[in-house]
């Protein structure tokens, strides 16, 4: 899995110290991420009526509810329902110009064949009121919990691909930055979890938010999806409970850096003199373009410090020329892995330090 980044002092830090950055949800650049509208799924009628009866005072019989929603119930059942819990659903206190009182409700019923009146689908519609009530309970619930929990998590974000040219722009500051490698095998990055992908916004179910067990980490997987738009990034992520922090990782977990094409030396110098302290293993690679195609891909390099590069020179140089003059052309055709800038800046470094002379554009080996 890779990280793309800019080179600056955060990611230098960060190197450093061997740690990844959990940023702010809210500080993502897209603003539907997390965020995105609750598109609840409607509570089934068997959720409603398991949570509607654990929570009521009176004793109904779940078979009963579930057979009046599902409109299934047989009228038998039907009129023993409303002959225990009838006058705890409808007003008989003279607001109700419908039933005198409980009684005349039953005897009406009763003569369910001369009555115009829809008996099953009233006490339906009062119990799809109450549900309709659960299922905006449901929603005001999902938004607080986004707006008081989520809000504070850290998360951050990886990719799946490291050759992406978008990426490259978006996230390492033009080409000019760097993407790492980690081990997905190695906690915490083997907790990563693939981002969705949607055209449009999901739905999440209502039967699971209304369990007892659902954890916090369950609710930000429901929220960890994003518009199709960004289905190019391949994007995994890691959770952490606290945001805008940086967390620590085993320094072995890191497996390569790849750095841009327009990465500087300067900054390529900084970030390997520091990995090859911490860990010789990493492999170090630069990015460049391909001949034939819109593309980009990694070629491997090797990196030594100053002190070994210089002394490779000076061994080169007594074994070539001794104290015979030479120029920066003629050292490069015997030193590997070191580009032309590289090289005079050691032989700078090398004069300054008077080891060598420069005389014009000819260099000597001091006594």
């Amino acid at each position: 899995m890779f990280k793309y980044s800019p080179i600056n002092s955060y990611a230098l830090r960060n190197i450093q110290q061997n740690q990844i950055f959990f940023n702010n949800p809210l500080n993502f650049n897209d603003p539907f991420d997390t965020f995105h509208p609750a598109n609840i799924k409607e509570l089934s009628n068997e959720n409603f009526v398991e949570k509607f009866c654990n929570s009521s005072k009176r004793n109904y019989d779940k078979k009963d509810l579930l057979g009046i929603l599902n409109n299934s119930i047989s009228r038998q059942d039907f009129y023993k329902f409303c002959d225990e819990h009838i006058d705890y659903i409808l007003d008989f206190n003279g607001k109700n110009g419908i039933f005198k009182d409980k009684n005349d409700f039953l005897e009406k019923l009763n003569n369910l064949e001369n009555s115009e009146i829809n008996f099953v689908e009233d006490i339906r519609a009062f119990f799809s009121t109450i549900k309709l009530r659960i299922q905006t309970k449901i929603q005001e619930t999902l938004n607080n919990i986004r707006k008081e929990s989520l809000s504070k998590i850290g998360v951050s974000c990886f990719s799946k691909n490291n050759l992406n040219l978008l990426m490259w722009s978006h996230y390492a500051d033009s080409h000019q930055g760097f993407c790492l490698e980690f081990d997905s095998n190695v906690e915490p990055f083997s907790k990563a979890f693939e981002v969705t992908y949607k055209p449009e916004i999901p739905q999440i179910n209502s039967n699971i938010l209304m369990s007892e067990k659902i954890g916090l980490e369950s609710l930000q997987k429901f929220l960890s999806f994003k518009s199709i738009d960004w289905e190019h990034e391949e994007e995994l992520r890691l959770i952490h409970q606290e945001s805008n922090k940086s967390y620590g990782y085993n320094y072995k977990s890191l497996k390569a850096i790849y750095f841009g094409i327009r990465a500087n030396q300067s900054d390529i110098e900084i970030i390997c003199s520091i990995i090859k302290s911490q860990n010789p293993t990493v492999k170090l690679y630069k990015m460049k373009k391909l001949e034939k195609k819109f593309g980009i891909e990694p070629e491997e390099f090797f990196y030594s410090t100053a002190i070994e590069v210089q002394s490779d020179i000076i061994l080169n140089i007594r074994k070539k020329f001794q104290k015979n003059e030479f120029t920066s052309n003629e050292i490069k055709e015997l030193i590997n892995n070191i580009t032309e800038i590289q090289l005079k800046a050691h032989l700078e470094d090398l004069v300054n330090n008077n080891i060598l002379t420069k005389n014009n554009n000819k260099y000597q080996l001091n006594k």
